[in-house]
C-alpha cells in the first residue's frame, strides 16, 4: 500500500477564488450558450403557440371530454398536461443557469483585471 500525504494549499481566498473560477470558466461559457438557445426557444412564437394549444387541448379534454368513470383517461391527460409544464420549466431553468453563469463570468473578468 502507498502512504499518501495530504498537501495543503496555502494562499489568500481571492487567489483561490480566481483559480476556482478559471477552472469553471469553460463550463460557465457552455451554460451561457445553452441559455441563449433556451431563450430563443422560449421566445419562438411557434413554440409558444404549440404549448398554449396543447395546454388548452389537454385541460379541455380533462375537464369536459372524459366520462365520470374514465379515471385512466383523466390520469393520462393530467400527466400530459404536467409534462408540458415540466418541459417549459426545464427551459426556464437552463435560462436561469445561464444568467448566473453570465454574472459569474463577469465577476471572473473583473477580478482578473484587478
Amino acid at each position: 500500500t502507498l502512504n499518501k500525504q495530504k498537501k495543503v494549499l496555502v494562499c489568500s481566498p481571492s487567489v483561490l477564488k480566481i483559480q476556482m473560477d478559471s477552472r469553471d470558466q469553460d463550463k460557465r461559457t457552455k451554460e451561457l450558450g445553452r441559455a441563449s438557445q433556451a431563450k430563443q426557444i422560449l421566445q419562438n412564437k411557434l413554440f409558444q403557440e404549440s404549448f398554449e394549444t396543447l395546454k388548452k387541448i389537454y385541460s379541455e379534454a380533462l375537464l369536459d371530454r372524459t366520462a365520470v368513470h374514465d379515471s385512466d383517461a383523466r390520469e393520462k391527460l393530467w400527466l400530459a398536461y404536467q409534462v408540458l409544464g415540466k418541459v417549459e420549466q426545464h427551459f426556464k431553468e437552463i435560462l436561469d443557469t445561464g444568467k448566473l453563469a453570465e454574472k459569474q463570468l463577469a465577476e471572473f473578468q473583473t477580478s482578473k483585471e484587478k
